[in-house]
């Protein structure tokens, strides 16, 4: 059997379609699977506070990642004891508080069952106190299992080494994917060193000058959970705090800015580039006057009840302490973002398993890729516009088809596979016009020629083959003409 060029070609050209259709399919994979992340995305929002693409695992399935970040319930109640003027006055002769008040207030915290406590102010005074009131207030601090100081910080022109004790508090450089320059940047402490011997640390709360540590309740979201102090990236007392209470080394803390923050294997927050959480709706703290925390006992008189205030204390994650900067009858509202991020972070919960969403066999994308091509070069036969309205549909069904494995069996399939094929069919048609079928006029013009009868008899048409010897001495041979060309011409 001969096989025509006609069709020889028509065979190159589904081959190199295929193979063509096979490799831009590869290329263009990735605007692929981003579409299909997004639908993924999409249908899973409704289950999940937030869902995040991981690409493809080694079974080419796309791996997404959600997210429930805050518990639904109600975490652990955080005191914050906030010593403004009114609050300290119920139970101090005078405010601001001095460093007895402190030992005072620290010893029935302690008594009530707190074992975390985060003061806020930097605990320095005017007037330095002596060495004995020094002992006493550290000793009382010391009690507790962790402790930590407030301290103001800011930048400077000139780098300030790291404090020796912040050299613990360092996160990893291994523990942190992609660019932290937008992190607060912060290489000075600002104020006095705390006026007393105690073992607390000191750690940093707010960056002076810094617009991203002021409150802003409208926005819902917490101030920067990590300073830049030269390479260093150091976690702020909020992040610390919830370290604690974790049982937590900063070793154990990963961060992807503008993305996600993993503390350990069992929380995931999501985290701007900035360094900043969104907060939980239920993260407001508990407040507490001074006169609930410190009980006079009094000879004859029935202390009051301390149940309520006793076990709020002994469960809480963290207990602050907070004594504004300057004379105000409200709380710190500095004291209030922080506890509001500390109970957010306590409330994170771990990422739920990661959701795969399998490619579809390798027989169905064949199935696919060869109907499709198959199809677009059939469309070769036909005439300019119903060639276009066919190739139309093949590209339109290639989506469509996938589309309906993605909503009903749940796997992707790559579509820019056999669009690309067909693409290749509608060039090759589009620059090789000998694939065109003949033209109608031309069709005509065969049949009219294939299809006139041989004349017969001695009429004026007759002409004798030119192997007849025999002619008759007055016949005279007359040329027949075709209809096509006219006698005079």
């Amino acid at each position: 059997m001969t096989l025509t060029p006609r069709f020889l070609l028509v065979l190159s050209l589904f081959q190199i379609s295929l193979g063509l259709g096979w490799i831009l399919g590869y290329v263009f994979l990735p605007p692929t699977i981003f579409c299909y992340e997004r639908a993924a995305e999409r249908s899973l929002a409704g289950e999940y506070r937030t869902v995040r693409p991981e690409g493809l695992n080694a079974e080419s399935s796309i791996v997404l990642q959600p997210y429930d970040y805050f518990n639904k319930g109600q975490t652990a109640q955080l005191p914050v004891v906030s010593l403004h003027r009114e609050s300290s006055l119920n139970s101090f002769a005078a405010y601001p508080p001095n460093p007895m008040d402190y030992t005072v207030l620290f010893r029935h915290l302690y008594e009530q069952g707190a074992r975390n406590v985060y003061v806020m102010a930097p605990m320095a005074w005017e007037e330095e106190p002596d060495s004995i009131v020094k002992a006493a207030v550290g000793y009382e601090l010391d009690r507790f299992r962790h402790k930590a100081l407030g301290r103001q910080m800011s930048e400077s022109s000139r780098h300030a080494p790291l404090p020796p004790d912040w050299k613990g508090l360092v996160i990893p450089a291994a523990n942190i994917v992609g660019k932290t320059d937008l992190f607060p940047r912060a290489d000075r402490l600002v104020g006095e060193a705390p006026q007393l011997t105690t073992a607390a640390p000191a750690l940093g709360t707010v960056v002076e000058n810094n617009e991203l540590f002021s409150p802003s309740p409208e926005n819902r979201v917490s101030p920067p959970l990590f300073i830049r102090w030269g390479e260093e990236i150091i976690p702020t007392l909020p992040l610390a705090a919830a370290l604690n209470a974790l049982d937590l080394k900063p070793g154990d803390v990963r961060i992807i800015p503008g993305d996600t923050l993993f503390l350990g294997g069992k929380r995931s927050v999501p985290l701007d580039k900035y360094g900043r959480i969104p907060l939980a709706e239920h993260s407001s703290p508990t407040m507490l006057d001074t006169k609930e925390v410190i009980v006079p006992v009094m000879s004859g008189l029935r202390p009051p009840d301390t149940t309520a205030v006793r076990k709020l204390l002994s469960s809480a994650d963290a207990v602050l302490v907070s004594e504004p900067s300057a004379l105000s009858d409200t709380p710190d509202a500095q004291a209030l973002l922080a506890a509001q991020t500390i109970r957010t972070l306590m409330g994170a919960l771990a990422p739920a398993p990661a959701v795969p969403i399998p490619v579809g066999p390798v027989w169905v994308q064949w199935v696919i890729v060869l109907d499709v091509l198959l199809l677009a070069v059939w469309a070769l036969r036909f005439q300019r516009r119903g060639r276009f309205i066919i190739w139309g549909l093949c590209i339109l069904a290639a989506p469509v088809i996938a589309w309906y494995l993605f909503s009903v069996h749940d796997t992707w399939f790559p579509v820019m596979t056999p669009v690309a094929a067909v693409l290749c069919v509608v060039l090759a048609g589009c620059l090789f016009p000998w694939l065109s079928p003949p033209s109608r006029d031309a069709d005509e013009e065969e049949e009219e020629d294939a299809g006139a009868p041989p004349p017969e008899g001695n009429g004026a048409g007759h002409v004798l083959p030119p192997d007849n010897l025999y002619q008759e001495p007055n016949e005279v041979p007359i040329p027949h003409h075709s209809k096509r060309e006219h006698p005079d011409s």
